[in-house]
């Protein structure tokens, strides 16, 4: 026996339904992730509330808690996306170039490129570290981020030592690190404006010179 047409009708609205819910879910809680970088950068985690964060989004409380169970829920999820954002502006660059022009100056290419977002991430990511350094939960999360990050790294760094010709003389997950330490320093001493490993000597100097340490031609 055919169903009638009004039953017919709501069974056909439910996955659409369903699947708008979903979308506009997803949707918030992005809103709420891309709001929640200003808040944190010019705040600080721990002097972040909920109503900041949903005020910056434009969203009520019930918005929040429909995505989110804490605050720092909301920002290891920035985190996370901050990290992603960086690898994929990196792959970018080193794709665009094409393998026989890539050299020395392609490597400040790629962190020339990562300009706009560095600082921020720079910020978010002290913040966190402080943060695992003083609490075991935040220290497994941070961990596990590190972990997935610095692997990912690892094939990034393994991609532009093979394009210039260079073999590591050490392990490549110790001069990823070594390389990540480096960055990190600068864009602390570019933020406070002392030292002399900034961001410019570090393209221009250190790093070529680091690469050139510690490898060798293939």
């Amino acid at each position: 026996m055919t169903a009638p047409d009004s039953l017919r009708s709501v069974s056909s609205r439910e996955p659409t339904s369903a699947a708008s819910a979903v979308r506009r879910r997803e949707n918030t809680r992005a809103r709420l992730v891309e709001a929640a970088e200003d808040v944190f950068a010019t705040t600080g985690l721990k002097r972040v509330t909920v109503d900041d964060l949903v005020g910056a989004a434009g969203f009520t409380r019930g918005a929040f808690y429909s995505n989110f169970s804490s605050i720092e829920e909301v920002f290891f999820a920035l985190f996370e996306q901050q990290s992603e954002r960086m690898l994929e502006v990196v792959r970018e660059v080193i794709d665009s170039i094409p393998e026989e022009e890539f050299s020395l100056d392609s490597v400040g290419l790629i962190l020339e490129s990562l300009n706009p977002i560095a600082r921020r991430w720079y910020v978010i990511q002290t913040e966190f570290t402080l943060l695992a350094l003083r609490n075991e939960e935040a220290r497994r999360v941070f961990q596990e981020h590190r972990q997935q990050f610095e692997s990912q790294m690892v094939g990034v760094i393994g991609d532009v030592m093979r394009l210039l010709g260079r073999v590591p003389s050490i392990p490549l997950k110790q001069l990823t690190e070594t390389a990540i330490a480096l960055y990190l320093h600068s864009l602390g001493q570019d933020g406070l404006g002392i030292g002399t490993l900034n961001t410019d000597e570090l393209v221009n100097i250190v790093l070529p010179q680091l690469i050139l340490g510690l490898s060798q031609p293939r």
